[in-house]
């Protein structure tokens, strides 16, 4: 645990010493916070009309359950580990992952705009409207519905993650958000669907953007990592004991 804490601060100070690293998380950062600004503006711009539902063979023929606390908390922790995974673990990532999910929310942002269409039959409320009312969950909006922002944010964390083991976690969760939306009327199907299809495409782009910079800060942890510093470490090592043993043999 201790040399993992060693390892971690090291790493970040690698990457940080390198200006582009730090000019590429405040743009990812810059990114994140205006498609989320330009996100939340979209949705609370439509909460303010009343559309009309549409029909939906797939929810024709699903009661409507309670998974409140499904898709309040279980988003969240989804949200926390995406952001915690890099962190902690490949620090690297971050900027990517910020900018990239920039690029989502603005896309959806735009989707939103272009959609009117109100919430399915059946949509879940809650108990005396208490859950959209919770302060926990001010960021849920019911006339957002074009694409599942619930079904896209893990599976772009899978997308991104996808060379670790973690990305298993976050499809398992995606499809868990996939499914409760719809057994909570909150998506329509075709939201929910898109959504996989949507992200791969957002993921893509960024991908084709931002993938230099981010293969460079693979490589300079490659480098000048702690893989590297331990080696340096062992070699001055040995280095010292071999001359203290020619010593002693004089």
């Amino acid at each position: 645990m201790k040399e993992y804490i060693y390892k971690l601060f090291y790493h970040w100070r690698i990457l940080l010493r390198d200006y582009s690293f730090r000019l590429s998380c405040l743009a990812g950062i810059f990114i994140f916070a205006l498609g989320y600004s330009m996100n939340k503006f979209a949705s609370i711009s439509h909460d303010g009309v009343d559309y009309e539902p549409v029909g939906d063979l797939i929810l024709n023929f699903l009661p409507t359950y309670n998974l409140e606390y499904v898709f309040v908390w279980g988003f969240y922790i989804l949200i926390a580990l995406t952001v915690l995974y890099p962190l902690f673990f490949r620090p690297e990532i971050g900027p990517f992952l910020f900018k990239t999910f920039g690029i989502l929310l603005f896309v959806r942002a735009g989707f939103i705009v272009l959609t009117h269409v109100g919430p399915p039959e059946g949509f879940f409320y809650g108990d005396g409207f208490e859950f959209f009312s919770n302060p926990i969950s001010n960021v849920f909006f019911r006339n957002d519905l074009f694409f599942s922002g619930h079904v896209s944010v893990p599976f772009l964390a899978f997308l991104i993650l996808k060379d670790t083991k973690f990305k298993w976690l976050m499809l398992f969760g995606s499809i868990l958000m996939a499914f409760t939306v719809l057994l909570m009327h909150i998506h329509y199907s075709i939201d929910v669907f898109s959504a996989f299809f949507i992200t791969h495409g957002v993921y893509a782009i960024s991908n084709k953007i931002f993938n230099d910079l981010n293969k460079r800060f693979k490589l300079r942890l490659k480098r000048y990592g702690w893989a590297t510093f331990k080696k340096r470490l062992l070699k001055k090592k040995f280095l010292a004991e071999k001359f203290l043993k020619i010593r002693i043999k004089r």
